[in-house]
């Protein structure tokens, strides 16, 4: 038996924490990637209940199974496309599309008067991370659409921080381009409506950034990549039992690598669980600048230094693991401890990187 573990209690602490951080600025709800793996629709009703009306998502697929449930609140597309498909899901649920180009901008828009209606979008500004957005510059562009596009009704203007929970220089540069934007848009008698820029770390660590509203996502989970002391508590733990105990004579090793052995006799426990299903897993490093290639080597140079351990719990008791993690099993040390197949183990996890067919519960 496996599972994914979404602490209710834990989910709802944090989004409290959401709300005090916002204040009086509203708050998008991001819930991208399976509701960064805590599971789209339960999470989406919890936050609800809590007192949260606005969403945000990418994918189509996952606006649908939400507008399903919840009728009545407010979900953006956090996606410029000029895919028919996509913008016709828009029309088809309610959803508010997000424009970053021209092309995608006549596209909504030729799709929106030929079926004689109007779209709600937000415009996307692209002030350094390189994905959806004008230039802040291109004032002519994006006044083409505010005239001249009658299909569509522009209710909001966005930026996305690229560094936010490293550098107050580059986030600050950001905010400044995007309201030199809405500066300019405004001195050609154009509102753009609501202003939005903060995500998660920059609502942790910059107050002045909220605007109009803010977009928080991983804040739920209580893994943000700031640094903070707000309290926040990490949401995720694999859920699953003892597959077997036995003893370990001294001088044997556990896992590929024998990266442990015994220095004398050990009582073990076998956890059908591994980094297949999420545990002990790390996003992969994907750059290979000098400078950040650098720092994950004495990342890991001072985790090595440092010893770090990995533990899980069974019955309530932790138990550290050996050797490494292999791709479906875990080994524990249970020496001294009272454990029987069939005991219950707890294993901290990041819910996005579980395997979504891995059932989710909540308690």
């Amino acid at each position: 038996m496996k599972a994914l573990l979404v602490q209710v209690g834990r989910l709802r602490a944090n989004a409290k924490i959401v709300q005090r951080l916002a204040g009086d600025t509203s708050v998008y709800a991001v819930l991208k990637g399976n509701a960064y793996g805590m599971g789209l629709v339960e999470t989406a009703k919890i936050l609800r209940e809590e007192g949260f009306v606005r969403f945000a998502l990418t994918e189509l697929s996952d606006a649908i199974a939400l507008r399903a449930v919840m009728p009545d609140v407010e979900i953006l597309m956090l996606r410029s496309t000029p895919e028919p498909e996509f913008i016709n899901g828009l029309i088809d649920y309610n959803l508010v599309g997000t424009i970053g180009s021209q092309e995608a901008a006549v596209a909504m828009n030729g799709i929106a008067k030929a079926r004689g209606t109007v779209i709600e979008a937000h415009i996307e500004i692209d002030t350094g991370m390189g994905r959806y957005g004008f230039e802040p510059d291109d004032i002519k562009g994006m006044l083409q659409v505010y005239r001249y596009m009658d299909g569509l009704a522009l209710t909001g203007i966005y930026t996305h921080f690229c560094e936010s929970w490293k550098s107050e220089k580059r986030t600050r540069a950001q905010l400044d381009a995007l309201n030199e934007t809405v500066a300019a848009l405004h001195r050609e008698n154009i509102d753009p409506g609501l202003v939005h820029a903060a995500n998660s770390s920059a609502l942790v660590l910059y107050p002045w950034s909220k605007c109009g509203a803010v977009r928080a996502g991983s804040l739920f989970t209580g893994r943000v990549a700031a640094k903070n002391k707000l309290g926040l508590q990490r949401v995720g733990a694999m859920i699953s039992e003892v597959g077997e105990v036995r003893r370990l004579p001294a001088g044997y090793t556990v896992g590929y690598g024998s990266a442990y052995k015994a220095k004398k006799d050990r009582q073990i426990a076998i956890i059908p669980v591994g980094y297949a299903d999420g545990f002990c897993v790390e996003k992969a490093h994907d750059s290979y600048r000098i400078r950040d290639a650098l720092l994950y080597a004495l990342s890991s140079l001072w985790r090595g230094i440092r010893g770090k351990k990995l533990y899980v719990t069974i019955n309530g008791k932790r138990a550290r693991v050996l050797g490494h993690v292999g791709m479906l099993h875990t080994v524990a040390d249970v020496t001294g401890m009272r454990v029987s197949a069939g005991d219950r183990v707890l294993m901290e996890v990041n819910p996005i990187l579980v395997p979504s067919e891995i059932e989710r519960i909540y308690e």
